[in-house]
């Protein structure tokens, strides 16, 4: 049998794509190239939204691997569920802050922006040099949407939100980008956020069919009382859905705080409904320290590499 010398890539569903490599390109290139739409972002390896597996079982970024004849990759996600990303013009409606470091973002869009629960887009606001990425923490079906954004001190976000920002201010969004979305499996699911790595897991979660929904759990882990959010859409979720709550801080004071101190790795043990083990689907998204911590733990309870799902963020200031 002949060799083929086309780079394979294969979808978690098992479609298989074939195309020629482009000498001196990445393999995402020579993917465009040939017409083919894989995910992506900043093609700068990093926002890591084009990560795949190589033959090896090994994480590679598609956008920085060189393209090589005869090379395969397997991806995250069905080719079906990738959307090639648009632009959109939106308005604010309005702006609040939810917690001590962090606001809420709602706004209006020209025209409907179709993405996954998970999903992100880039944000271009006034007077802002470089576009942002935020979560939408809406469903899909929303008309309104939401963004969470963190109030960094000195960062061009918080002074735009602190100073200039007006209802109505127009500014657009690209999107949608990266596989961190809801998969449409029987799995019992776990979510564990840190900070406004909140904001994909509410959309997630408010796109769930309560009647047909496996047995849920999320852990919403903040860095202090203080910065806590979200808790009461959390748990209207609670009340329509099989979805147990932990809420953990590293820092509480002040009393009232209905949760436990300890990080969202360590506050696992006080899950119960979802087990810790194999059959498990497990959604990540907050800080890279944390996701990576949170991914280790749960690989050593015996989930399986591929069923655990994450994002990682870093803030833009």
């Amino acid at each position: 049998m002949e060799r083929d010398d086309r780079i394979r890539v294969v979808f978690a569903d098992g479609e298989e794509l074939l195309f020629p490599p482009v000498a001196g390109a990445s393999v995402l290139v020579s993917a465009d190239r040939a017409g083919h739409t894989l995910a992506s972002n900043c093609r700068a390896g990093t926002c890591r939204t084009c990560r795949a597996s190589d033959a090896n079982g090994d994480e590679v970024l598609l956008c920085s691997t060189p393209a090589a004849a005869g090379v395969s990759f397997d991806l995250p996600y069905r080719r079906a569920d990738m959307v090639a990303p648009s632009s959109r013009k939106a308005r604010l409606n309005g702006f609040a802050r939810v917690s001590r470091s962090v606001w809420e973002v709602r706004y209006r869009l020209q025209f409907p922006l179709p993405f996954l629960p998970g999903q992100y887009v880039e944000a271009s606001f006034p007077g802002i040099e470089r576009p942002r990425r935020f979560s939408m923490a809406n469903a899909p079906s929303q008309k309104e949407q939401v963004l969470h954004v963190r109030d960094l001190p000195g960062g061009a976000m918080s002074a735009y939100l602190n100073g200039r920002a007006m209802p109505d201010d127009l500014f657009s969004v690209r999107g949608p980008f990266g596989t961190f979305y809801l998969r449409a499996t029987g799995k019992p699911k776990l979510f564990v956020s840190g900070g406004t790595g909140l904001a994909p897991i509410v959309a997630m979660l408010s796109t769930i069919d309560a009647d047909r929904s496996p047995p849920l759990a999320a852990v919403a882990g903040f860095a202090h009382q203080d910065d806590a959010y979200g808790l009461e859409r959390l748990r209207e979720l609670a009340a329509a859905l099989p979805l147990e709550l932990v809420f953990a801080v590293d820092g509480a004071g002040g009393g009232g705080w209905p949760g436990i101190v300890a990080n969202p790795v360590a506050a696992l043990r006080a899950v119960r409904s979802v087990p810790l083990a194999g059959g498990t689907e497990a959604y990540l998204c907050g800080p890279p320290a944390m996701v990576a911590a949170a991914r280790a733990d749960l690989l050593s309870r015996g989930l399986a590499a591929g069923d655990i799902l994450n994002e990682e963020f870093a803030h833009d200031a």
